[in-house]
Order: structure tokens, then sequence, then C-alpha cells
């Protein structure tokens, strides 16, 4: 919802030094050419000036204007177009030995025309250096790489796409891997003034592909570019490691304009991520550097960050004093930016109460914001609030319903599947307000239906749902009543959390505490079991029990002992387990004696089971892997766990793959859509920056021994339940909308009805003895849920060490789908 700005790449100077020289000055040539692409300006003029010391001041010299020309660039790069300005519009020798110079000479202008904002004057100073030089292949695909990006900047798309993806080819094709990247970065940056940050990324991702050219200016540039995507599309961790990098490469160059714009893009990252405080000396540092080197543009674009950092502090005279900056540097070729500072005078005034102002103000960036989606739904945002606070809940929510509309049509036009789990993070508490509002206006059903709206939609892709689908709140009613579930949704926010209980009765809404609150609890709670191996039941008051309070006891009147309960959780809540929870009476115990839990990412995800839909078992087995690498020994038990469960299946129902034949290409090619059970035994990693890298360590040679979620997420699946036996293998990360993403998240999105993961750390053998209960049950005819409840019930009576939470609490039922009333519990 930011204003912010990407690096553009600038086309360096590049001759072929094929005139009679002395080595020297080669060498120095191209020792100070260097210098200007890794951005080490100053030590880039030195040279130059010391070689033009040398060349002295022959007007005849071939090699005293390749230098002068390359000063130029240098001073040009900082930017400094006063000081290039003489050696732009001084008169080459006559000959043909000097017409290359003469081409270079006139892209030179060309760039200073781009730096003073005189696109269309660029473009005709272009074409006449294409028709100066055609021979010379190196300054043509600098011409170009200029040319597609001015033609980027006048929103010319088709003929820049074209035009850099040409010099791709070509530089390709000649080894220039240098002018390879320029094009390149270009082409992200097309994307990004289109909106486009996931497409984007492929293309700095590729720049960032070529490590030899880690050092230049171009690379750090597309470094600090994929940080500003990477934080648009809400994964602030990787934008905020790429960003400091690239700051840090900046300052150490000196390099003023990279320096402010990555300063800048930092603080933009911190401001998207809500951490205004750190945001602000970034935009300040940026502001600074751009207004001393006389760079109006950026100055124009940092200040506009600023008003919109002290709008978020609610420091109006200041957020006013830098949007009035922001109007009066902003340059006449940026005139979209207008839309943002009308935007952020609208917060201003409505901050300040002048409330007839701000919506003016609102309606009048809606009116202009045409493919400015972050405007749109800001704006909309600013109207609902301001409706609301009118009493006019009606109009709030048409502006809110308006908003989320804009929100989810962005999300689902995102390409790749990362992309569209993380884009919500930023965005989540538009449906807060909305659902807060709802609430407040005694719209209980309709909370609900906007709540799970925000939920699992990734993947319901994978279950054909296409979002932004909304399942009514009698839809609901009519799975829990066929099922004969409980369903429980739970909805945390920062002022009041929420949770909904759906059955056959109908729809209650209990409000809850602040979600700091819970958070703080659960993580209390998990660290007990998971780090001290404790047990819940043998304190009084603990984490555990204040849970229980907080999470269960409002509800409670609707949950029977004996209560088949479907949960979906939010926020901190999907890394708890609910089973584990302290229950007091006349007997203390856990509350996996009373309830029968699943854990479902959303409502409207689910569905009953039909009748025709039972299958004759077939199970795929896959583990006790042979060990790949040195960190994924052999699992002890895993053998004996494979050998129990074929026992209770038979060998003519069960494919197994074991030792080397336990391969990630072995799961791939069994045509794991055919069978009902699929099973693994194997290590499992998690990854938290980056879930869907999460892997299942199988066998095979050195990077090709991995299963990757984001490779299982797109292979179809029929099965009725997975199973990984794994560390952490339910998933390392929530996100805001989509929940806990990892294996279990990455086995349903490929179709499977439920999945057994586990939220920490397992035991080898406990594992094995859990999963050895868990089949001999699923054999019998049990439904997972109930299996795996019984298995849990069995170690927990077994007593000593194992009864502890730690060895019979990871694993969990993830599922989409419910068992018909019949078979219910």
């Amino acid at each position: 919802m930011r204003l912010s700005r990407v690096l553009a790449s600038l086309t360096l100077f590049s001759i072929a030094c094929g005139s009679p020289a002395s080595r020297r000055l080669d060498d120095a040539f191209e020792t100070a050419r260097l210098a200007l692409r890794r951005g080490e300006l100053t030590d880039a003029l030195e040279r130059a000036d010391r070689a033009l010391a040398v060349t002295g001041a022959s007007a005849t010299s071939e090699t005293h204007w390749k230098f002068l020309l390359l000063r130029a660039e240098i001073l040009l790069s900082k930017p400094d177009v006063a000081l290039a300005q003489p050696i732009l519009i001084e008169s080459l020798p006559e000959g043909a030995q000097f017409a290359p110079l003469r081409a270079r000479q006139q892209y030179l202008v060309a760039r200073s025309q781009v730096i003073q904002g005189r696109l269309p004057d660029a473009l005709k100073t272009l074409d006449e250096v294409g028709r100066m030089a055609p021979d010379d292949r190196e300054l043509q695909m600098d011409a170009e790489v200029l040319g597609g990006q001015v033609r980027l900047r006048l929103g010319r798309w088709a003929d820049a796409d074209s035009r850099l993806t040409k010099v791709v080819s070509q530089a390709e094709a000649t080894g220039d891997r240098y002018r390879q990247v320029l094009a390149l970065n270009n082409l992200g940056m097309g994307m990004i003034v289109r909106n486009r940050c996931d497409e984007a990324l492929r293309w700095f991702e590729r720049v960032l592909s070529f490590d030899d050219l880690n050092q230049t200016l171009v690379y750090s540039g597309a470094m600090n570019n994929a940080g500003a995507c990477y934080a648009r599309l809400g994964q602030f961790d990787r934008a905020i490691t790429l960003q400091e990098r690239a700051v840090e490469m900046h300052q150490r160059r000196g390099a003023a304009t990279y320096q402010e714009q990555a300063l800048g893009e930092l603080g933009a990252t911190y401001l998207l991520q809500n951490n205004v405080d750190r945001a602000v000396p970034y935009f300040q540092q940026g502001l600074k550097i751009a207004s001393e080197t006389g760079n109006n543009e950026d100055a124009s674009l940092w200040a506009a960050n600023l008003s919109a950092a002290y709008v978020a502090l609610r420091h109006w005279d200041e957020a006013e004093r830098f949007n009035n900056e922001a109007k009066r540097l902003n340059p006449p070729n940026r005139a979209n930016r207008q839309l943002w500072y009308t935007l952020y005078g609208g917060q201003i005034a409505a901050g300040r109460q002048q409330f007839d102002e701000a919506r003016r103000l609102y309606n009048e960036a809606l009116a202009g914001s045409r493919g400015l989606a972050r405007v749109q739904w800001a704006a909309h945002e600013g109207l609902a609030n301001l409706a609301s606070t009118a009493g006019d809940k009606p109009a709030a929510a048409r502006h809110f319903e308006a908003a989320l509309e804009i929100i989810e049509r962005t999300r689902s036009d995102l390409l790749r599947t990362d992309y569209k789990l993380s884009f919500l993070t930023e965005l989540i508490r538009f449906y807060r307000e909305y659902v807060a509002l709802l609430i407040e206006r005694g719209a209980v059903e309709r909370a609900l239906e906007v709540a799970d709206s925000s939920r699992a939609r990734v993947l319901a892709d994978g279950h054909g749902i296409v979002a932004p689908a909304r399942t009514r709140a009698s839809g609901f009613q009519r799975i829990a009543t066929t099922s004969g579930s409980v369903l429980v949704s739970y909805w945390l926010a920062p002022a009041h959390s929420y949770a909904w209980v759906v059955d056959r009765r109908g729809v209650r809404v209990h409000e809850l505490p602040p979600s700091a609150e819970i958070e703080n609890l659960v993580r209390t709670h998990n660290a007990a079991i998971q780090n001290s191996l404790s047990d819940p039941l043998s304190a009084n008051d603990s984490a555990g029990d204040r849970l229980f309070r907080v999470l269960v006891e409002p509800i409670r009147d609707s949950i029977a002992p004996g209560t088949s309960l479907v949960i979906v959780p939010d926020g901190a809540l999907h890394g708890l387990n609910f089973e584990t929870l302290p229950v007091d009476g006349a007997r203390r115990h856990y509350w996996l004696e009373d309830v029968e839990i699943q854990i479902a990412p959303s409502l409207s995800l689910l569905r009953v089971a039909g009748p025709n839909e039972q299958r004759a078992p077939s199970l795929l087995l896959i583990g006790n892997a042979a060990a790949s690498d040195p960190q994924f020994p052999a699992l002890r038990y895993a053998a004996a766990e494979i050998a129990d469960i074929e026992r209770h299946f038979g060998a003519d129902r069960t494919r197994i793959y074991q030792g080397a034949q336990a391969s990630p290409a072995a799961y791939r090619e069994s045509q794991p859509s055919q069978f009902t059970l699929v099973h693994f035994a194997a290590h499992a990693t998690t990854s938290a920056e980056s879930p869907l890298d999460s892997a299942v360590i199988l066998a095979g040679p050195e990077g090709a021994y991995k299963l990757y979620a984001r490779d299982v997420a797109e292979l179809p699946l029929h099965a009725d339940l997975v199973t990984v036996s794994g560390c952490r293998s339910a998933g390392g990360r929530a996100y805001s909308g989509e929940g806990l993403v990892g294996f279990a998240w990455a086995f349903l999105r490929a179709g499977a009805r439920r999945v057994i993961g586990g939220l920490w750390d397992v035991d080898d053998r406990s594992t094995a003895a859990l999963m050895d209960a868990l089949y001999g049950r699923l054999a019998a005819g049990a439904p997972a849920p109930e299996a795996l409840r019984q298995a849990k019930l069995t170690m927990l009576a077994s007593g000593g060490t194992s009864a502890k939470p730690y060895y019979w609490a990871p694993f969990q039922v993830f599922t989409v789908s419910l068992q018909p009333a019949s078979r219910s519990r």
C-alpha cells in the first residue's frame, strides 16, 4: 500500500579498445571501467583523471577521448549532469576512426536526457545512435537497454519487453554476461511498474544467479529490487536479508543515488511490515542524500513515504509537512504519484477528524486509481472507516466488500504458489476490521463468512474451489449436521479475538482475549511440552490451564464428551495441539480423553464423504531410506515401523520403497494417486522462511534426495490419508489467511483428504509404536481421527515416560473431508 521505487539499471560504458595505445593505458581503462561497473565511482573517476593527465588535451587522440567519455559516464552515474555536460557538447574530431566515439557521445547525451526526465528526446537521440554506429554490437545493445528502460517509463510495455528480450538473447549468444544482466534487470523493473512483483522476481532471480558478477552495481541493484518484490508479496524476512546486503554494498561504494535508493527501499519494507519506527530513519537518510544530490524524483518519493510513516504513527503535522514536500518535489513525469499524495491527504484529514475533506480526497484518489490496486483498496478502506465512524454501517460494509474483492482478485492473479501464500500477510487487517464491524452490527454469520473467506484460498485451488467463492453460514451448518460434528473457527486479532461454534443448532460467536495474550500462553505451554518434556497435569494453573479457560471454557457448553470436533485455528493456535490442554474435574485429565479433534484449514473446504467413496485400501510405504547426508543418519526404528505397518495390511495391498529405493523419484513414478494410504517413515526438514522448501529426506545422490513440499503440492493425489511421521512435518510457518504451511498443507493441496503430520520434533522409537497402533486400527476399518486418538490414548494409559504429551501429542489429523454422521463418534 506504500509508495516505493526500484533501482534503475544504468547501462555502463564499454568500448573495444582496438586503436593503438600503450598497454598501460589499456589496462588503466579496463580498471577504471571495472570500478565503474562495481559502483566505486570515486575510484573510477580518479583513475580516469590520472589517465587524462597522461594523454594530455590532445584533440586528435582517440585514447584521450575514450577516457574523457568514460569520465562523463562516471559523472552521469553519480548522477552529475552539470559536470558531464561540457564533455557531451564538445565536438569530436572528424574522421571515420572517431565515428564509434561520436556515437558513444550521443548515447551519453541520451543518458543525460533520461536523468533530466526528457524521455521523448532521449528516444530520438537513441535512434540517431543506431544510425551512427550500426555495426557496433556493444553500443547497439547499450542503446537498446536504455531505450527499453525509457519505453517502460513511458508505458510502452510490449515494445520495451521485445527490445530487452532481444538484448538478453544477443548478449547470451556473444557471451556478454554483463549486458545480459542489465537487460534482465530492466525486464524485472518493467514488471514492477506494472504491479507484477511475482513476475518481476523471475528476472531478478536470474540476475542473482550470475555469481561472477556479484560485485557489480547492477547485481546489488537487482538484489535490492528483488527485496522490494519480496516485501510486497509479504516475504519480509527474505526481503530484509537482501536489502540489508544491498545497503551495505552501496554505502561502501559511495554511489549516492544507489545508496539512497537502497536505504529508502529498506525503509519501505519495514513500513509494509508495520515496523514504522525502523522505517523512519531509512527514509530520512534516503531523503537527505537525494536532496543533497539534487535528485528531486527520489527526494519526493522518500518524503511521501515519510508522510505515510507519520500517518501510521498518527503524527499528523509531520505527515502533512512531508506530504506537501513530496508534492512540491514531484517531477511532471511522475504524475501517477499524485494519487498517493491525495490518498495520504485523506488519511491525514481523517486523523484530524476533518471527515468531509477526507471523504473528498479518498473519492478523488479512487476516481483516478485505475490499474493501481493498492490505491484502490486503501481508498475503500478509508471510506469504510469514515462510514463506520459516522454510524453508516451498511456503507462501511460496501466499501470493505469492494476492498476485499480487489485484494482477492490481485492475489488470484499471482503466478507462484509461494507469493499467493504470503500476499495476505500485509492485508489481513482488512478482514479483521470488517469482521469487527460485522460483529459490532450483530451480523454473526456474515462475520464468520468473511473470516472464512480469508482462509486457505491457495489451498482451495488444489480442490477446484475458485477464490473468492464464499460458503454461506447455512452451508457450514449443513456440514456440521451431516457429519454429526461441532465446528469451531478461531479468529485472533489485536483488540478482540473470537470463536465461532457451528453445529446443528446454528452459529454462535464468543469473544476471546486479544491475540497477544493467547500467543504468550501458547508459547509458554508449548515450551513446557517440547523443551522441558513436562507433564502439564502435574502443575496447577499452568499456561495449559489458562489456555483451556480462554479457548475452551467459553464454548464448552456446545461440546459434550465424545464430540467429534473440527477446529479451524488461527495465528499462534496453528502450533497448539488442543488435546494437550488440562481439564479439571473429578479427575484431572487431558482434553484428548473427552473429544476427537481434527484440524481444518477452512470451513469452506470441508465436505462430507459420500456413501460411494469408500475404496478398498491400498498402501504406499516409503522410508527407512539409505542415508545420503551425514546430517540425516538412518532412523533406528524406521525399518520396524515399515514392517509393522505392512503386517497390518499384507504384502498384496502394499507397495514398499525402502533403502536405496526410497527416493523422491520413486514417489513420483509410483503414481501415488492410485493409493488410498501413503506413509513416509523418514526424516523431515522444515523451512520457516520458505515453507514450500520443506523436505522429506529420502535416498539419492547429492541434490536429489529431498522430496520438497512444493513438488508434492503439484502432484495429484486421491488418498484418504497421507502420514508423514517425521519432525515438524505439519509445517513450520503459519501465513495470515492460509494457516500452517508445510507437508500437511502440500498433501492437502495435492488432493489428499486427510494428512497426519507432526507439530514438533518426534522421538523415533515412540513414533514407531504410535504408528503401529494407528495402522492396526486403520486396517480394522476405523476412520483416521478415531484410529489416531485411540493410539494416543493407549500410549497415555501405558504410563511412564510415554504418557508425556511430547511423545503422543506431536501428530494431528489435518482434514478437508468428514465422515457422515452414521460413522462419527
